[in-house]
């Protein structure tokens, strides 16, 4: 972020300029969810400026999980906007849009139990929530100043609208300017503004040489990455395609053996695993630790990681034993590149599911080895 040092914790160790924690709380019941973020802000809220990470489509225990940041920080409102125009999600009239499209008419979450909120204050139930329209965010910098500050006052959680970057900046310059400072919440396109606000002009580390094989685990059930792990598969030696259902209901055994295969693989050359099937919600939490228990092992012998979908790469990273990860460079929107904590580091490239045209993956993987893609 910015020549800001960040870490990326998987546990509650270490610190930098820029800490982050990783919950892990998407699919937990609300009260477990919250009682995470209370403890992950313990002993790092203090004198820090706060920014709630939120799925851009609104998935997970949002409301309980930022009525939990306000009890760690009752003095402040939340100023939220989980658009990310750089990756399709935008905001308008106080609705996630996708492309243009409103969320609750996409299939963002086609694999979620409940349906999509109409919109972003129907995710908040409990909360008070304020909007402030896109024509505002656009008005005069000194009116957009005042309207935030009082909505902040009266509000737990002020809305706003924005659909382009400079929308964003405009949210985070009349933020920054209220009274008392708000805890910040959205996705990667307003922690990229509020980056950027902190820190003006701030370079990102140049990706490291790399060697070795990649081994790329594809574990999100999207559209976006089921073409991405297509497109992939055309430039790695290797494929695995694993069955959803017999990943959940293989026994340890059986996961072990294709641990070993997979390594075997790694020896020749790129390795990518994929998932086929489909994956009922339920099941989930059980296919990732499926995932992790196959490729934590074969990971070793990987020069580079490349992990789509947040719950797989957790599931990857804490199964290798991996505590945090130094964030070193976007290599293009929403595609980070980091190396871990641990004395003897490894490389990784994470990637969120919903996004990206079919060659962001090999772009990702060519861009960290210095290779030159043809136009």
């Amino acid at each position: 972020m910015r020549e800001m040092r960040t870490l990326l914790a998987l546990d509650d160790t270490g610190d930098a300029e820029v800490f982050v924690a990783d919950t892990d709380s998407r699919h937990l019941e609300s009260d477990l969810a919250a009682k995470r973020v209370q403890e992950a802000l313990h002993g790092h809220a203090a004198g820090r400026v706060l920014f709630k990470k939120l799925d851009s489509t609104l998935r997970g225990n949002v409301a309980a999980e930022l009525r939990a940041v306000l009890e760690c920080a009752p003095s402040a409102g939340v100023l939220l906007c989980p658009a990310s125009p750089a990756t399709g999600r935008t905001v308008l009239g106080g609705v996630v849009h996708i492309d243009g499209i409103p969320l609750h008419h996409t299939d963002s979450w086609a694999l979620e139990n409940d349906p999509a909120p109409e919109d972003i204050a129907s995710a908040l139930d409990g909360l008070r929530v304020r909007h402030v329209a896109l024509a505002s965010v656009r008005g005069k910098p000194a009116q957009l100043r005042a309207r935030v500050a009082e909505l902040l006052g009266e509000a737990d959680v002020v809305v706003c609208d924005a659909v382009s970057e400079a929308d964003l900046r405009a949210v985070v310059a009349a933020g920054s300017s209220a009274p008392t400072q708000p805890v910040w919440a959205g996705s990667a396109g307003l922690a990229d503004a509020l980056a950027e606000e902190l820190r003006p002009g701030g370079d990102i580390e140049p990706p490291p040489p790399i060697d070795g094989p990649a081994l790329a685990v594809v574990g999100s059930a999207h559209h976006a990455s089921r073409e991405q792990a297509d497109y992939l598969a055309e430039h790695f030696a290797h494929t695995r395609r694993l069955d959803a259902r017999d990943l959940v209901d293989a026994d340890a055994a059986a996961l072990a053996r294709l641990a070993e295969s997979l390594g075997e693989d790694l020896a020749t050359g790129d390795v990518l695993v994929t998932v086929d099937g489909p994956v009922d919600a339920s099941l989930a939490r059980g296919l990732n630790s499926a995932l992790g228990e196959v490729c934590a092992p074969a990971a070793e012998r990987a020069g580079l990681l490349v992990l789509t979908g947040g719950e797989t790469a957790r599931a990857v990273l804490s199964r290798r034993g991996v505590s945090g990860l130094r964030l070193l460079n976007e290599l293009e929107p929403g595609v980070v590149l980091s190396r871990t904590v641990e004395p003897q580091p490894g490389y990784i490239i994470t990637k969120a599911g919903g996004f990206g045209t079919p060659d962001s993956l090999h772009r990702a993987v060519n861009a960290v080895r210095g290779k030159v893609l043809a136009a």
